[in-house]
């Protein structure tokens, strides 16, 4: 029998793969959610696992009417016109139990893109094509939840589509594919459009004028294993203690966080006396260090391998994300 939370199947960061035997859906700017359904009851799980059921009231209906019980893989995102609004949905993903003002303010839609089990059988081992035919036949439309479609063989005109309407990029899935839960798969390859990706917080600076004892900006890691080639030169306080990897500096961002921002992440923050990171990088002021256990998602213009980021803008906080598991998704 399926379990009721699958860790979910992850794409890498690269191009358009050559050669046929592709498929390509849009990537949606949202929160990661296995829904685990029947007739009578929803359960939403976050891609760390988390019960997330309580936050989502809309997704209540998405059993009812099927005639089996199912475990669905999508992402929930709030729509502003036609695009996903990331900023938006960080209005939902942070409270438990929402009002009825702030879900007619911010109304999530459960994209579904894949279908792991339909009764007591998995489909993890199916090809994604079979996956998909499976979706497409059980599970009609709601009014808070659709099935995105896909084409074969035509990423390139997705992308551009994707593009031209100011959208994060698309998801390219090798048709014969079965689901890998709980990594990373070459299978399935995030294209984007704007760089954009996942950070751990280990520190922050002061702002400046009535943000002095204030945080102006907050420090930014990624996770590197002792493959990936780097000599862990420096302080060497930031090994991480449940794997074989380190936090490395990767910048600061202080562009787009607001004041009930900045008040929220301080009231999170555990101070530490030590870095989590193995390098300590130059700083205009001292740092406050902090406990790595928060992820936020962060756009960027630029970033050099052996450098910080360039033009970094903060987007919000990830809660489904687990900090062992941020790294950086090189292109």
């Amino acid at each position: 029998m399926a379990p009721k939370w699958i860790a979910p199947m992850k794409a890498v960061s690269g191009d358009i793969p050559a050669g046929s035997g592709w498929a390509a859906e849009l990537k949606w700017d949202g929160m990661r959610i296995h829904a685990s359904v029947t007739e009578e009851s929803v359960e939403l799980h976050s891609s760390n696992g988390h019960n997330v059921t309580s936050s989502f009231p809309e997704l209540s209906d998405l059993g009812r009417g099927l005639g089996s019980p199912a475990i669905f893989d999508g992402e929930v995102v709030v729509f502003d016109g036609d695009r996903p609004s990331f900023n938006q949905l960080q209005q939902r993903i942070h409270v438990e139990h929402p009002t009825q003002s702030l879900v007619l303010a911010n109304p999530v839609v459960f994209i579904i893109f894949d279908l792991l089990a339909i009764g007591d059988q998995t489909l993890l081992p199916l090809p994604y094509r079979d996956r998909r035919q499976l979706l497409s036949d059980f599970l009609p439309d709601g009014p808070t939840w659709r099935t995105p479609s896909y084409v074969e063989d035509g990423s390139e005109d997705l992308l551009e589509l994707a593009r031209s309407r100011d959208l994060e990029g698309i998801v390219v899935k090798r048709l014969a594919s079965p689901y890998k839960p709980g990594g990373r798969s070459n299978d399935w390859i995030k294209v984007k459009i704007r760089l954009r990706q996942e950070f751990v917080v280990v520190g922050w600076l002061p702002g400046q004028g009535a943000l002095e004892n204030q945080i102006g900006s907050v420090l930014l890691a990624v996770h590197e294993t002792p493959e990936s080639g780097s000599s862990d030169k420096g302080h060497q306080s930031g090994q991480d203690s449940n794997s074989n990897s380190t936090l490395r500096f990767a910048g600061a961002v202080g562009s787009g966080l607001t004041d009930i921002e900045r008040d929220s992440l301080k009231n999170l923050f555990v101070e530490r006396l030590t870095p989590p990171i193995v390098e300590i990088p130059e700083l205009d002021k001292p740092p406050t260090w902090i406990e790595p256990d928060h992820v936020v998602e962060v756009e960027y213009g630029e970033w050099p391998i052996d450098g910080a980021l360039r033009h970094p803008v903060y987007a919000g906080r990830r809660i489904d994300t687990s900090p062992n598991d941020v790294v950086r998704e090189l292109r």
